[in-house]
């Protein structure tokens, strides 16, 4: 096992506990291991952090997965009964985060977990590249920010580069919005207007 999944999975430990804060703490230190924790699925049950973000109703974690890339409407596979989060014998098969926080009870961050997912909009389904950020088209969500460093973000298979100290929009989830063929500064409608309130 190499010392990145190692991390990984020691990272899924502490979040199948509920010990969210050691987890972000570890993000907010290191964000590599952030971008990889957002796209880790535990083999044995097909959870992921997300999953166990809305079991626990944490929804400070959830929009930090989000914001990572973590696929929202990832289904898990049929766990064994084995007991713990992921593998409790309830029926944690074909299961989205959203679904496991609508039955542990957590409605609010079900709702939030749905609005969320941009999974089944091929332009801005959530990166498979550890390397690469999030985009999204939720234009009524935006917020102006500046790149504190290079960016690379996924957009329609392919990859939109935003320079260090460029202008570029963010969802409320710090998604960035990528507009027709890339655009991000403003991002662009099909029809060549801004698809977001520039002031």
């Amino acid at each position: 096992m190499d010392g990145m999944l190692k991390e990984v999975e020691l990272a899924y430990d502490n979040a199948k506990e509920g010990r969210w804060d050691r987890v972000m703490a570890g993000w907010e230190q290191f964000p590599v291991l952030a971008r990889r924790c957002s796209r880790y699925r535990k083999p044995s049950s097909g959870w992921t952090f997300l999953h166990q973000a809305a079991y626990f109703g944490d929804e400070a974690a959830s929009r930090l997965l989000i914001r990572w890339g973590a696929r929202i409407g990832h289904v898990a596979g049929i766990a064994a009964d084995t007991g713990g989060n992921g593998g409790s014998g309830n029926s944690c098969a074909s299961q989205t985060p959203a679904d496991v926080a609508e039955e542990r009870g957590h409605a609010a961050l079900a709702s939030l977990l749905r609005a969320a997912n941009l999974d089944d909009r091929k332009l801005y389904a959530a990166p498979t590249d550890d390397d690469l950020l999030p985009s999204s088209c939720h234009w009524d969500e935006a917020a102006e920010r500046r790149a504190a460093e290079p960016m690379l973000v996924s957009y329609g298979g392919g990859i939109v580069k935003i320079p260090k100290g460029s202008r570029h929009f963010v969802d409320a989830f710090d998604r960035t919005l990528i507009g027709w063929h890339g655009t991000f500064d403003p991002p662009l409608d099909m029809g060549g207007y801004p698809a977001v309130g520039i002031r």
